[in-house]
Order: structure tokens, then C-alpha cells, then sequence
């Protein structure tokens, strides 16, 4: 999609200022296309061209719809609208209606009219540039996402006063604590939706498998999570420990760059290390499974399963083995993951988008059903779609 560099041009009061402008062609009624520099004006309702293009495009002026124009300073300039096709580069050729003045003293202008309204325009300060590209959303996609997005916004509005189903028998903080957890997972997968959001928005979907990965994955553990939230919420806050134990061992003992060289001569590090060896210690036999040798080892995950275990024992293999890992195979750089001429099937965006709602209507719906929050039909319906098994 185009991409137009900024121009300077001097002002009568302010010196010199960036304008954008848009590098066009416009096809004349030969068939050929007359270059043409638009500036991009926000602020215009239509587009606008000088009275000599009409001669330039050999149009007769008068042919078209006559209106009148009036300027932010009050003066009224007669105009008549052309369609015009409008080329801005070789993938991108729109109908656009031009006002063309009998004035020659008025800009050359791009408006609103057939363009912003079909079009996204980003204006890049940091790069200076305008680009143009197309709508991320169709109108039914746009719908969806709005339902998901109300839909959040009732669930989580009525999240802190409820109390998990099933879990009645919580003493306060345990109760207290499911629900931060849940709150945690939640946020988190609002997060990595944003990501894919701003992938859709920037047409650049090729990165929607590592963002797919990670919110199925998300879905799974939160899934797990639900079915028990009291005791699985505390392991899943005790691994914290175990975390921060291995990683803070990491960088104390490995001291090569800026940050963990301070860490290392910190006078600090001897309280911080054992605190986080106490602590350690404390919830490692909680973390400590048999493997199918009869070998003790510590697990990797707060869930005491690999991402493959954790995907089968919740019923849900075929999204595993269909959806995560042909995205691992993306992520790690597999053959097969990085052929230029097959993209993944998740980078196109209709699939990413699907996919990523899916797996946080997910979690809308189990956090729901565990408040006990009432849904509309409507609301109840599409959610509990969401939790069928998508591969």
C-alpha cells in the first residue's frame, strides 16, 4: 500500500511546516493517467482540483455537478464534481469525486469524500510519511468485534462482586485469590487480542501465528484454571517463586551484560538470594512430579503438564496437533514455517482475527458461567460457540 513522504512549504507567519501530500495519478478521458500531487486535508469534505485540470483531463468543466464551495474564510467558490478514477499506486485505484474550481488561486486537495471513508490514513510523525491502507475490519467482522468488546465490558463490570461457582467453601482470600488469577489470565489475553489488532490495523498479519500460539494457549491454561479455580489459582501464584528463583540464579550467576553485572555486586543480593532460596524451597515439593521412567524432576509449568498434556487432558488434541504446533513450527523457524511462497494459514487476517476471538470469547464465557453472570441469548449463544473444539 503507498506510502507519501511529507513536504515542506513555507507559510505566510509560521516559516516553513510539513505538509502531507499524496503522489496520485488521475486518469484522463483518453484512458491515460496525468501525475498529480493532492494535498491530504482531513478537513475537506471532498476532493478538490484546480480549474485548469479540467482543460488537462479533457473534461468539459460544466458537465459535471454544479455546487457551491465555501472556504473557512467565508468566500463561496463555484464548483463542479467529477468522478475521476484515482490510481495512488499500481495495487490501490479508487472512483473519487473531485469539485473542480473555476478558480485557479484554491490547492490542489485529497478529502474526505471516497477516500477516507474507504481508506485508513495513518499520519507517521517519528517517519514523517502518510500511508495509506485498507480498512482492517469489513462491516460484519466490525460487528463481531464490537459484540466481543461489549460483552467484556458487561462481564467485567459485574466480575467484582460475584462469587465463584462451585466454590462457596473458599475462605475469603483463597476466593480473593482465584479471582485476581482469573483477572490476570484475562488481562493478559486483552493484551496479545490488542496485538492482533494492531497487526490487522497495520496489514501486517505475517506475525498472527506467534500471537495465535499464545492466546491458545492462554485459553487452555485458563480453561484448566476454571475447572478448579481455588487450589489451581494458589499453584499458579506459588510458581512464581519458582520462576523468579531460576531466573534471578540465571543473571546472578551469568554476570556478562550492564544489568546483571549490578545485580552481581549488588549489597542487596545476599537478602534478595535468600529470600528467593527460601521461597524456593518452600513450594518446590509442590511443583515436584514423577516421570513415566519413575525420575523425580521439578515441572515446568504451574500446571504440572506440558503444553501438549495440558491441551489433551482439556479434550481439546486436535487444536493442538491442527493450530499449536504448525505456529510452533512458525515460531521456531521450521522448514516448514518459514516457506516464502506458502504463508501460514494464520497470517491471513480473516483466520487470525477469527481464531483470536474465538479463544477470548473463550474466557469471557468461562468467567461468566463461574460468576455466574446472566448473558443475553444473544451474548450466551456466541460464547458457547466459542467453546466448541475449533480443529
Amino acid at each position: 500500500m503507498p506510502v507519501y513522504k511529507w513536504q515542506e512549504r513555507p507559510t505566510r507567519h509560521f516559516g516553513t511546516v510539513l505538509v502531507p501530500f499524496a503522489k496520485t495519478e488521475i486518469q484522463r478521458c483518453d484512458g491515460k493517467f496525468q501525475p498529480v500531487a493532492l494535498q491530504i486535508d482531513s478537513g475537506a469534505v471532498i476532493s478538490t482540483l484546480r480549474r485548469s485540470s479540467a482543460a488537462l483531463l479533457g473534461l468539459t468543466l460544466e458537465s459535471g455537478r454544479p455546487v457551491d464551495l465555501k472556504s473557512i474564510g467565508g468566500v463561496v467558490t463555484r464548483a463542479f464534481v467529477h468522478d475521476i478514477t484515482t490510481r495512488f499506486d499500481p495495487s490501490l485505484t479508487l472512483s473519487v469525486p473531485f469539485a473542480i474550481m473555476t478558480s485557479e488561486t484554491v490547492p490542489n486537495l485529497l478529502g474526505r469524500l471516497g477516500v477516507f471513508d474507504v481508506l485508513q490514513l495513518h499520519f507517521d510523525a517519528t517517519f514523517q510519511e502518510t500511508q495509506l491502507l485498507r480498512p482492517w475490519l469489513d462491516r460484519k467482522d466490525r460487528r463481531i468485534w464490537e459484540f466481543v468488546v461489549e460483552t467484556e465490558e458487561y462481564i467485567l463490570r459485574r466480575w467484582p462482586e460475584v462469587t465463584l461457582s462451585g466454590q462457596t467453601g473458599f475462605d475469603p482470600e483463597l476466593q480473593k485469590n482465584a479471582k485476581n488469577v482469573s483477572r490476570r489470565f484475562l488481562e493478559r489475553a486483552a493484551q496479545v487480542l490488542a496485538s492482533v489488532r494492531s497487526l490487522l490495523k497495520e496489514s501486517t498479519c505475517y506475525g498472527g501465528p506467534a500471537l495465535i500460539r499464545t492466546l491458545f494457549e492462554l485459553a487452555w491454561q485458563f480453561e484448566y484454571l476454571m475447572q478448579d479455580a481455588g487450589p489451581r489459582a494458589k499453584d499458579y501464584a506459588e510458581f512464581y517463586w519458582v520462576t523468579r528463583y531460576r531466573h534471578a540464579t540465571a543473571v546472578a550467576e551469568n554476570p556478562v551484560g550492564f544489568i546483571s553485572k549490578q545485580i552481581a555486586e549488588s549489597a542487596m543480593r545476599a537478602e534478595g538470594e535468600r529470600r528467593n532460596r527460601d521461597e524456593y524451597q518452600r513450594v518446590k515439593p509442590m511443583f515436584t512430579v514423577t516421570t513415566r521412567q519413575g525420575k523425580k524432576r521439578l515441572a515446568k509449568k504451574w500446571h504440572k503438564m506440558s503444553t501438549w498434556e495440558l491441551a489433551e487432558s482439556l479434550g481439546r488434541g486436535g487444536e493442538y496437533r491442527l493450530i499449536y504446533a504448525s505456529t510452533s513450527a512458525w515460531a521456531h523457524g521450521d522448514p516448514f514455517g518459514t516457506e516464502p511462497r506458502q504463508p501460514h494459514v494464520l497470517e491471513h487476517p480473516n483466520i487470525a482475527l477469527h481464531l483470536a476471538l474465538s479463544c477470548y470469547e473463550r474466557m469471557l464465557f468461562l468467567i461468566a458461567d463461574a460468576g455466574r453472570i446472566v448473558l443475553s441469548n444473544e451474548q450466551y449463544e456466541v460464547l458457547k460457540m466459542a467453546m466448541r473444539q475449533i480443529a
